[in-house]
């Protein structure tokens, strides 16, 4: 992969439930995030400029993780078994590599590593419904 910077990257996720927001954009300069949390006591924005190394990790760690792969829509339907539930929404697009991928009480395989590389890239940290 040539391309250092993303032509398209948005994510979402969301805790309705636990009054939990979380969206990072591309703006062609930089990061923009926006995190609001009822639990952590948290409502904050920002801006985030990641370097070229941070990116080719990141990168590196998208290939690793296979989310180029990940199908289109991951979705379990909940009416008595879900206490909680999550939704979330990855579009990224980096060169010739594009993954569009939602999400709803259900997740690819990677998704923890994906969040992980995320907090990595920059320096949040988000709040998961299934953590350990």
């Amino acid at each position: 992969m040539t391309d250092v910077y993303p032509t398209e990257f948005i994510i979402n996720y969301k805790i309705p439930d636990k009054g939990y927001f979380f969206n990072l954009k591309w703006d062609g300069i930089g990061l923009f995030f926006k995190q609001y949390s009822l639990k952590m006591q948290l409502d904050q924005h920002g801006k985030i400029h990641p370097g070229i190394q941070e990116w080719n990790e990141f990168w590196h760690r998208m290939d690793e993780i296979g989310i180029w792969s990940w199908y289109e829509e991951y979705t379990v339907t909940c009416l008595d078994s879900c206490v909680e539930g999550d939704e979330w929404e990855v579009d990224i697009i980096i060169g010739d590599m594009k993954v569009e991928s939602y999400g709803a009480n259900s997740y690819p395989s990677t998704y923890r590593e994906f969040l992980k590389a995320i907090e990595e890239l920059t320096g949040i940290i988000i709040e998961f419904i299934q953590q350990d």
